[in-house]
């Protein structure tokens, strides 16, 4: 059987093999610029702004960097960055969405979309003393352009088969592999590192990952994108609105729908957006704090980034059981609490360099509440999107995912350029988690939320129709319509 595997990976279906591939090679080319290219930026615009990067003799840390470059504090770089990312992909993620739905080009789009990543990442090589600035916004281009790769990847995932068993099966082995190479990367990253000394030298760290990185993320997309992925017809027809404001109109109308007859569902959304934003900041708002507050060098955040998925897969565990006792609200809930816990201990234990190992511990807990979070909001979702709306509300879920993720970033950036310590910094991060904590408690009831997802077909036509009631009569028809709504629920 593992023979004939090998000979014919995924049932010989070449589109699931191209999905492996390039799930491999986003997650290569992510983690070479997160973790070291990324501590490279913040240590040479340090030097630039004529900062103290090495500690004094007889002094515990360096000095306070409050000197500016380009019109900020080296150290609000990173966030400022994440920022703008965030704010560009939660506007175009409608339109995106909009392109790979009611067009032709999706596979043109992911072709076209992994050779400019493929491009960023070769020119991440020349990082120097001179050009860093450059590369720090070549990289906010890299990051949105990967973006729009990774909706377009996803969107061919439901369509790889039919089989929707053998599609849950193969999910998980994409996540697997995922999971495999990055742990890899970083392995011999290190080994590397350390066996040549580079270990200190975060110019000459960013160079050889980005050189791995080139050599294994090249062939991976080029091969998906030219010879596995096949086209596809448009899966809608534009028919009144232009391809620029359709995305947007239902986004609106499928947050009426929500907020009309499964305001369970809703509350699901706030949490995802809410926790989602905090879960996504702490990458770059971890990586600023280890580089430029505990100064750890870019082997040193690397072995955090490594532990933080492989504790990642114990988050996944536990999440997966977590069901047979509590339900999956509650199991979210104490996720959340665990997580923010962790992230109001990390300001009270970490304050200054050699603190290596209480960091370690910190990024660890982080990536048990990342897979368990990650797990256990994916299980809630199939559970309660109700039955045949799948598809459009799978695709709300995901622009919820990115909607707020410029926020915590932004907020951490305007108090750091205030002179605010980091360390307080950091807990901006918790006010999204108790946002999310809350947003879990008003759901309500989770037999209940099951309950109107399993009788969502039989309401389609009823939304529909209350919707279009509702858009041409104005908000004064919502009476009619919780009137319709208890009036349905009576009949079924």
């Amino acid at each position: 059987m593992e023979r004939h595997f090998c000979r014919h990976p995924y049932q010989g279906n070449h589109e699931a093999l191209g999905w492996a591939l390039d799930g491999i090679a986003r997650i290569v080319g992510f983690i070479a610029a997160a973790v070291f290219l990324s501590t490279a930026i913040i240590n040479l615009a340090k030097e630039q702004a004529g900062c103290v990067t090495e500690i004094p003799e007889g002094e515990v840390k360096a000095p306070e960097c409050d000197a500016k470059v380009y019109g900020l504090k080296p150290s609000s770089l990173l966030t400022t960055y994440g920022t703008i990312v965030g704010l560009i992909s939660a506007f175009c993620l409608p339109v995106v969405g909009a392109i790979v739905d009611y067009t032709p080009h999706r596979k043109w789009v992911g072709l076209v979309s992994s050779i400019i990543q493929i491009s960023f990442i070769f020119s991440q090589i020349f990082i120097n003393e001179s050009n860093w600035f450059l590369m720090t916004i070549l990289q906010v281009f890299s990051a949105f352009t990967g973006w729009i790769h990774t909706l377009v990847a996803f969107a061919y995932l439901p369509e790889l088969t039919e089989d929707a068993n053998l599609l849950v099966s193969w999910t998980a082995n994409f996540h697997m592999l995922q999971y495999i190479f990055l742990v890899l990367f970083l392995l011999y990253m290190l080994g590397v590192l350390y066996a040549t000394g580079y270990n200190g030298n975060d110019i000459l760290s960013t160079r050889v990952a980005s050189i791995s990185s080139f050599v294994i993320v090249s062939p991976c997309y080029l091969w998906t994108w030219t010879m596995l992925m096949k086209h596809r017809s448009a899966f809608h027809q534009l028919t009144e609105n232009s391809l620029w404001t359709v995305g947007f109109i239902k986004v609106y109308r499928t947050t009426k729908i929500l907020r009309l007859r499964f305001r369970a569902l809703l509350w699901f959304f706030v949490n995802v957006a809410l926790v989602e934003a905090a879960q996504q900041s702490i990458a770059t708002i971890s990586l600023t704090y280890m580089t430029d507050t505990l100064q750890m060098t870019s082997s040193e955040n690397g072995i955090a980034i490594l532990l933080l998925f492989l504790f990642g897969i114990l988050g996944t565990v536990i999440g997966k059981n977590s069901v047979k006792f509590i339900n999956p609200i509650h199991s979210n809930q104490i996720c959340q609490v665990m997580t923010g816990l962790n992230t109001g201990m990390a300001t009270l234990i970490l304050w200054g360099p050699g603190q290596q190992i209480r960091a370690y511990i910190v990024a660890s807990i982080w990536g048990i509440g990342a897979g368990w979070k990650n797990t256990i909001e994916r299980y809630t979702v199939t559970q309660i999107i109700p039955k045949g709306q799948d598809t459009e509300l799978m695709g709300f879920y995901l622009f919820a995912s990115q909607v707020l993720v410029w926020m915590p970033t932004l907020f951490f950036t305007i108090m750091n350029e205030h002179g605010v310590q980091q360390r307080i910094s950091l807990l901006v991060l918790i006010a999204f988690f108790l946002g999310g904590m809350f947003s879990l408690w008003m759901m309500g009831s989770y037999d209940e939320a099951v309950r109107l997802a399993r009788e969502g077909e039989n309401d389609q036509q009823v939304v529909a129709r209350d919707v279009d009631s509702a858009d041409a009569n104005g908000s004064n028809d919502e009476q009619n319509v919780d009137a319709n709504k208890d009036d349905h629920e009576s009949k079924t």
